[in-house]
């Protein structure tokens, strides 16, 4: 079962991430294109992959160009695309080799482009929890145990595979949705982030831009 919400929440913490000038994107995994509407409100162009035929409905009619499919399957079709900005919000951990999804993709990332990626943390203090104390992970329709997940990520784990794309990471962003995380991370002067922050959102850089 997938969170209805996956297709139609708002990503801010994501579009912090964009730099100002790109103007043009691949969004993978989209959804109904709620948080890529706000770069086209600002004259970007933004091209989007989702499987779900609802979704990419909803997506065209947000403004988005819309490739109806699986992301790895048809990566050929943006051979011939060119893009500022590759953005995977929470999609890397649905596939079963995200490393050569992105590898094709960045043909069409121009140098000095970025990447975008947005992952569930599994150092999270409650996958450390289920696994020390109850011996056993007890997986859900959503979230960091969502039961849809092929992949462990975390913070670490994304920044070596920039590594291996030829990325460089020049921005990492812990998401502290609770007060009490917030209040964590500020008493342990960042050193709790990796341990109460829910999603990471990590930026990287193609080499050869001005």
């Amino acid at each position: 079962m997938q969170d209805s919400s996956y297709f139609t929440h708002l990503r801010t913490d994501v579009l912090a991430m964009v730099p100002e000038s790109a103007r043009s994107f691949l969004s993978v995994g989209c959804g109904s294109g709620r948080t890529e509407a706000e770069l086209v409100k600002r004259g970007a162009t933004v091209v989007g992959i989702e499987i779900d035929h609802n979704a990419s409905d909803e997506a065209r009619a947000n403004g988005l160009e819309m490739i109806e499919g699986d992301a790895v399957a048809i990566a050929d079709a943006l051979r011939e695309r060119r893009f500022d900005c590759l953005i995977y919000a929470d999609i890397l951990e649905h596939l079963a080799d995200p490393v050569a999804m992105v590898r094709e993709h960045l043909h069409s990332l121009d140098p000095g482009g970025c990447v975008i990626v947005s992952i569930p943390n599994f150092r999270h203090i409650e996958v450390l929890r289920q696994l020390f104390v109850f011996g056993h992970i007890r997986y859900a329709d959503s979230g960091i145990l969502d039961r849809t997940h092929l992949r462990i990520t975390t913070r670490k784990l994304v920044q070596e595979w920039f590594g291996e794309l030829g990325l460089t990471c020049e921005r990492v962003d812990y998401q502290l949705w609770r007060k009490r995380d917030r209040v964590w991370a500020g008493l342990s002067l960042g050193l709790l982030r990796e341990f109460v922050s829910a999603q990471v959102v990590l930026r990287g850089v193609k080499a050869g831009g001005g």
